[in-house]
């Protein structure tokens, strides 16, 4: 509860906003820009004066605040479409969007106008998860603008002044009505996506999810960065081996930015401990996926869920590359002498295998991008070196139960190198060597919708015996691209201005086309 103390100090401040939306309404252009301004100022100290002595959840609708000057009355919204507007009772948090660009490839997406532009940020607890299971591991963070409405004062003091307070969604809602007047809504897309990628949050998961996957398998899954929309495309970024999520953060913004991308498109990731072999891993992608599509569109008739693009980074490109292909049998006997019936193993292993290797495509997936990709694996995959660093994996239990049955029961009904690599071929690093099986039955299966190659060019050498550091061209390389575009950069480039401008070129030819074919 507020003190009467609190909320004669915030009624100054309400005095602040009541001048400044009056001055909006009348005098020179100069003197309402003024006003604004000064509208604007004083809603921002107003908001985060409440927010530090309140729980937005448990703001009242009807609180008042008296000054020596005038009494108001502030009315909440509580009933409102999630896609248009967000009721502060929603809110754990309420934080001002004062994000600012940080460094030279980092973007930041705003736009000028009435209002303060706010991140909601909610708790990921018990409850929220429940209700929504898409919910980031460090909570939601929504793009908002408040805006604080005042009816006109009757210059009764017995009459309090009527204030109402909304949160508008700046994704979708791009200007409201004052008076007469449509204005156009002030908004800050960088700072909600800047909390929710934050590196401070997800950067944890890099080291613990190569060398303790085990730790990170109950975070591993598929978020949503936004509310959902059945009338936007899914775009889903999956980062690459020992890596977090925090690095499409560019790309986002990119998204946020351009107004046709942002009314178009929402952005999801998948977060995965990158320590498990990619069949296993893509097997965790393709359960969230499903899990999602079932989730938000049980009827399977959403026109955005039925239009996904998937954006992979290195190892992330290979777990995008396997939920739109149908591998039938060329997977399994790439790796496999006997067909999985015959196999000495448990039935839960036997099962877990199945899912991995044999699987139909996901039907939602319709363009792929593969950012540095080693899609026919990657010679330093296999040197002593990284060997030995891949020997400091802990394996989960259930995939170290798996591997066993395998290698001791199983001798003449694996591939020859799974058999000599041992739990090397089970690892994320030994599955990323161009010297494993996997890599033969996996390009003997045809990529059924379109995908772009993004491929980084480090150094001088011409261009077919170049490489990025990690990966060869010749790895990265794939004939039936739509486009391939060279960038000269390292492996670790996802952030870079080539490689973000090139996916937004991509996303806008998949509307196009896909606008084309839905036509």
């Amino acid at each position: 509860m507020l003190t009467t103390r609190e909320k004669k100090q915030m009624a100054v401040l309400l005095d602040e906003v009541a001048a400044g939306w009056d001055g909006m309404q009348q005098g020179s252009s100069s003197a309402r820009r003024a006003a604004e301004d000064r509208y604007d100022n004083a809603l921002a100290r107003f908001l985060r004066e409440w927010d530090a002595h309140q729980c937005p959840r448990y703001w009242q609708n009807g609180t008042m605040f008296a000054s020596k000057r005038d009494t108001f009355q502030i009315e909440l919204d509580t009933v409102t479409s999630p896609k248009t507007e967000v009721p502060p009772t929603q809110i754990d948090q309420l934080m001002l969007a004062t994000r600012k660009k940080s460094q030279e490839d980092d973007t930041l997406s705003e736009r000028s106008g009435l209002g303060v532009p706010v991140v909601g940020h909610i708790y990921r607890t018990d409850t929220t998860r429940k209700e929504q299971p898409f919910l980031p591991p460090n909570g939601g963070n929504l793009t908002l603008t408040a805006v604080m409405e005042m009816e006109d004062d009757d210059a009764n003091p017995a009459t309090p002044r009527r204030c109402r307070l909304h949160l508008h969604n700046a994704l979708n809602v791009e200007s409201v009505k004052m008076q007469k007047d449509d204005r156009l809504l002030a908004a800050n897309f960088t700072a909600a996506k800047d909390l929710a990628l934050s590196k401070k949050s997800l950067g944890i998961f890099s080291l613990l999810g190569l060398f303790y996957p085990e730790r990170t398998l109950g975070d591993s899954h598929l978020y949503c960065m936004d509310g959902y929309d059945p009338q936007r495309i899914p775009v889903v970024f999956v980062h690459g081996l020992m890596s977090d999520p925090h690095i499409w953060l560019n790309a986002v913004n990119a998204i946020s930015s351009d107004p046709e991308l942002r009314a178009k498109y929402q952005p999801w990731y998948f977060l995965y401990p990158t320590g498990l072999g990619v069949p296993q891993t893509s097997a965790r992608l393709r359960d969230s996926l499903q899990q999602a599509s079932n989730h938000f569109d049980p009827d399977h008739n959403d026109p955005g869920m039925k239009r996904m693009v998937i954006v992979g980074h290195s190892m992330g490109g290979l777990l995008s590359r396997m939920q739109a292909i149908d591998p039938s049998d060329k997977l399994w006997d790439a790796m496999f002498r006997k067909p999985p019936e015959q196999l000495n193993v448990s039935e839960p292993v036997r099962e877990r295998l199945v899912s991995s290797l044999k699987f139909k495509p996901q039907p939602e997936v319709k363009r792929l991008v593969f950012i540095t990709t080693p899609q026919r694996g990657s010679d330093i995959a296999g040197t002593n070196l990284v060997r030995r660093l891949a020997s400091l994996i802990r394996l989960p239990v259930d995939t170290l139960l798996m591997s066993k049955q395998l290698l001791t029961g199983n001798s003449d009904a694996l591939s020859p190198q799974i058999r000599n690599w041992g739990f090397f071929a089970f690892l994320s690093i030994g599955t990323l060597s161009n010297e494993h099986p996997f890599y033969e039955g996996l390009n003997a299966v045809p990529i059924p919708v379109p995908y772009h190659s993004i491929i980084g060019q480090f150094g001088h050498k011409p261009l077919q015996e170049s490489s990025d550091g990690a990966v060869p061209y010749w790895s990265a390389h794939l004939d039936g691209a739509k486009s391939e575009k060279i960038v000269p950069c390292w492996h670790s480039c996802v952030e870079r201005p080539e490689v973000v401008q090139e996916v937004v070129r991509v996303l806008h030819e998949h509307l196009q086309e896909s606008g084309r074919e839905g036509r």
